[in-house]
């Protein structure tokens, strides 16, 4: 989740937020399904579990950043709406806004799928979502309801997510 977080700094892609977790309620995650090393092409990161019964994580990973190496660490929040799972984060304690993505977690696998922000843009434009559009092609959603979930997840609007090239990691280590 937070890779997704780092990929859209990076390339300077335009995200979808929320206002509110995405989800309508915690998901009970367990530490021997989410604890220990992951690994895909581009980076490694480590996942704690904190709270099972809120499905609060923290992920960590290592940066390359300034000639030298820093740890960064999120919170992460699974929610979950019916079958569909979401991971929740703030890029900063304090921020109003969520990043947020669709994620599946299988054994020994995780399968994160980003929101596409031009078909939220849409959404939100043609005033199917409650939500506002920011400079650099950001949209903010204000009130994602059981009923915005749906309509998202259906795919009769459109197809929100890229389902084509989905981040996925393996853990490589409990």
């Amino acid at each position: 989740m937070a890779i997704v977080l780092s990929i859209a700094i990076i390339c300077g892609c335009a995200s979808v937020y929320s206002v509110i977790p995405v989800g309508e309620h915690s998901k009970e995650i367990s530490q021997n399904d989410w604890e220990g090393l992951w690994l895909n092409r581009d980076q490694v990161i480590n996942i704690k579990v904190l709270d099972k019964a809120r499905g609060l994580l923290l992920v960590a990973w290592v940066e390359d950043k300034e000639g030298g190496f820093k740890l960064e660490s999120y919170h992460v929040e699974i929610r979950e709406t019916g079958e569909w799972t979401f991971g929740n984060m703030r890029e900063n304690e304090g921020d109003a806004y969520y990043h947020w993505a669709l994620i599946e977690k299988e054994k020994d696998q995780i399968i994160i799928w980003p929101p596409d922000s031009s078909q939220f843009k849409k959404l939100v434009e043609t005033k199917l979502l409650v939500g506002k559009l920011e400079k650099g092609g950001d949209v903010v959603l204000e009130n994602v309801t059981s009923e915005h979930l749906k309509l998202i997840m259906s795919g009769d609007k459109g197809v929100c997510f890229d389902w084509k090239k989905p981040i996925v990691f393996y853990r490589m280590w409990k």
